[in-house]
């Protein structure tokens, strides 16, 4: 073997590694002073807060219309995405949500949570998720 292919293999074993832990931090828990707390309106809290990727679609099945409403005019989904769990491509994708009424925007909100799911799962990673067993982050998206 030449040096060059096991540059290039090494290369290559870097960049997925980078990819893991990249991945890692996009889908870990956060506190509770880090997590997503959702609102319908400044000061109308719904209750509801999500650490993980996986806690805030579930929120966004439950959620009222109204706070979805309220949290993309504001940009706050993004921010969460991109300054706490360091996902820019998710922060990128929802900027581009055209906020309309109905559940046409939970839909779409949806869809693009479940797709980044999806290209993470693609990872291969499996997390120990804190005081339990070893398992995978990426069980069923929607029941």
């Amino acid at each position: 073997m030449s040096p060059r292919t096991s540059k290039k293999g090494s290369s290559k074993r870097k960049k997925d590694s980078e990819i893991d832990q990249q991945a890692i931090k996009i889908l870990r828990s956060v506190s509770d002073v880090e997590a997503f707390y959702f609102y319908e309106n400044i000061g109308r809290s719904t209750g509801k807060c999500a650490k993980n990727l996986m806690d805030f679609l579930k929120t966004v099945n439950m959620i009222k219309l109204e706070s979805l409403q309220f949290h993309l005019e504001r940009k706050d989904f993004q921010k969460w995405f991109k300054e706490t769990l360091g996902d820019h491509q998710l922060a990128e994708r929802m900027e581009n949500v055209p906020i309309t009424k109905g559940e046409e925007l939970r839909a779409r909100v949806k869809e693009i949570l479940e797709y980044r799911l999806r290209e993470l799962q693609d990872t291969y990673i499996t997390l120990e998720v804190k005081g339990e067993e070893p398992t995978t982050i990426f069980q069923q998206i929607s029941n």
